[in-house]
């Protein structure tokens, strides 16, 4: 009955291993946390099967060993301990009640949190403690398997559902924890091997329950990345005689050491095998460190950064497959990044399909990205980056977008894309005269941008002091001038010799009432018939920015 408690569990995890995979998004959205418990789990029913013991207990410890030593990920090596304290936990008992059962679980529970370096609530953690405490304090002696996990499994749901509650970046992503859900359903596996309902057989074959993607040109990781998350790196180290590691090794100084290098650190010693698993971008020195106290068993190191972006491929195509069989694209589309949501009104008011507001994301990655591709829904996407610090990750995230072509127009600011945005004519013009008409645009518009001097400073060759307003356009200061009033008018006048219609204004929300009057009447009173239209920017670095046309 044991054997086939956790053979129902492995099978059921593994049922829905893609769900709990699609899941994952602490500590690092990689998308592969089902995956690493299936592999755990699957490590230790493998060594039960080879098992002939009759006896509980020395299962349990064949299980505990077949987990150390295929644990992957945080989640698989948090799993691998809860069963290797369970397994503690029941002793030399041939035969297990309830009441042992209860008992183990609860030593399961407290030797996972012991493992984990820095416990956080909202995770696997919390779901199987609270699972377990609610559960021990409801039983008895005349209590079932069958009564006990229902306790269990009612009580794990509660508390996997609360996971957001406890964990901002779940709630963010409106989530529950994947470790947690992990869990509930090898429980829930194991629940109905002990009520007799055996699992449709579902082959415990890691090969196709994780397939990482081939992407031509490895457009998920090339030149142009930056090592975001750092390396997933797990091993098992066996102590040896030869470099006195029985006799040296200090597991709390190695956790400290890796405490300065990385985080997400489980580290244990089980006899004279030391597990570590660690996030760090220097794996070099984690290896270093090991090798002083003795050899490696197993190792494994994964580029979390690739692991995040080929998921983030992976759910872009299923969502493109999904909204391509009920929806029909759009020949072309436009999206503009922007700082607020007052800029991003401005933008919408001029025809732009989709706004990305960077000021709600705070350094937008490529899955950011991503999520308004896909929200587009167009064949191609004209999108206008307006800041030249994002557009790396704006075509790293083009080139991992395998539904849409994405073109991208690297404006500077938003005025420059917001004149772009005026000339686009997606309904009578083609792509390719649209983009022609955007690369002329950027060619010749008349735009500015005014920033205050937040200190003493030489810019472009030229020394601003503190206070002063300056003038950039296309990347060069033209001038400046005490006031944000004086720059502007100074612009104008140079720019008073060629005819001009229409002045756009966008005001950040710092420029006062009188300084607005100033800078319009500036405009009328050099070239008093052209229109001028000011425009509300909200919160801005920048004091203004200004189109002629």
């Amino acid at each position: 009955m044991f054997k086939a408690m956790l053979r129902s569990g492995a099978m059921d995890l593994k049922r829905h291993c893609e769900e709990v995979n699609n899941l994952n998004v602490f500590p690092v959205p990689d998308g592969d946390t089902g995956a690493n418990m299936v592999a755990t789990m699957v490590g230790g029913v493998n060594a039960l099967e080879s098992s002939s013991s009759e006896e509980v207990s020395v299962l349990a410890k064949q299980m505990s060993t077949g987990m150390l030593l295929a644990a992957r990920g945080n989640s698989g090596v948090i799993l691998s301990q809860f069963f290797s304290g369970f397994a503690e936990g029941l002793g030399t008992a041939k035969e297990v009640n309830v009441l042992v059962f209860a008992q183990a679980y609860e030593k399961g529970v407290k030797h996972a949190y012991e493992v984990v370096v820095k416990p956080v609530e909202g995770t696997i953690l919390t779901v199987m403690r609270e699972g377990g405490e609610h559960a021990f304090a409801h039983i008895n002696s005349t209590t079932s398997f069958e009564e006990y996990f229902t306790l269990l499994l009612n009580k794990m749901r509660e508390s996997l559902n609360n996971t957001p509650e406890l964990l901002p970046v779940l709630k963010e992503a409106g989530v529950i924890d994947s470790g947690g859900a992990g869990l509930l359903y090898i429980i829930e596996g194991m629940a109905q091997a002990v009520g007799g309902k055996i699992i449709e057989d579902v082959s415990l074959d890691l090969g196709s329950s994780h397939e990482r993607l081939e992407v031509p040109g490895n457009a998920a990781f090339n030149e142009n990345s930056t090592l975001d998350y750092g390396y997933c790196t797990e091993f098992i180290l066996q102590l040896t005689k030869a470099k006195n590691g029985p006799e040296t090794f200090d597991l709390n100084k190695t956790i400290a050491y890796l405490q300065e290098i990385g985080d997400s650190i489980v580290a244990f010693v089980d006899g004279t095998l030391v597990k570590v698993h660690v996030h760090t971008k220097t794996p070099d020195a984690a290896i270093a460190h090991a090798l002083q106290y003795g050899e490696f068993v197993r190792f494994k190191m994964e580029n979390m950064t690739l692991q995040h972006h080929e998921t983030m491929i992976e759910k872009s195509r299923r969502i493109g497959m999904l909204a391509s069989s009920t929806t029909q694209k759009k020949a072309m589309a436009s999206l503009a990044v922007v700082p607020n949501k007052e800029v991003g009104q401005i933008f919408t008011d001029y025809g732009v399909d989709q706004i990305m507001d960077v000021g709600e994301l705070s350094n937008p990655g490529t899955e950011d990205f991503i999520r308004k591709f896909e929200a587009t829904q167009a064949k191609h996407i004209i999108l206008f980056v307006n800041n030249k610090n994002e557009v790396m990750v704006a075509e790293l995230a083009a080139n991992m977008y395998p539904d849409s072509k994405v073109h991208i127009i690297a404006t500077g600011d938003i005025a420059e894309g917001l004149s772009c945005v005026s000339v686009l004519d997606l309904e009578d013009l083609t792509l390719e005269e649209n983009l022609e008409r955007c690369k002329s645009e950027l060619e010749k518009c008349k735009t500015i941008a005014i920033c205050r001097a937040a200190r003493n400073a030489t810019t472009f060759g030229v020394e601003i002091k503190e206070g002063e307003a300056f003038v950039l356009s296309h990347g060069e200061l033209l001038c400046k001038a005490a006031t944000v009033e004086e720059a502007f008018r100074k612009w104008m006048e140079k720019e008073s010799e060629e005819e001009h219609s229409l002045l756009m204004v966008v005001y950040a929300s710092s420029v006062t009432e009188e300084q607005r009057e100033a800078i319009e009447a500036c405009a009328s009173e050099l070239n008093d018939f052209m229109d001028i239209q000011p425009l509300e920017g909200g919160d801005l670095v920048y004091e203004l920015f200004a189109i002629l046309s």
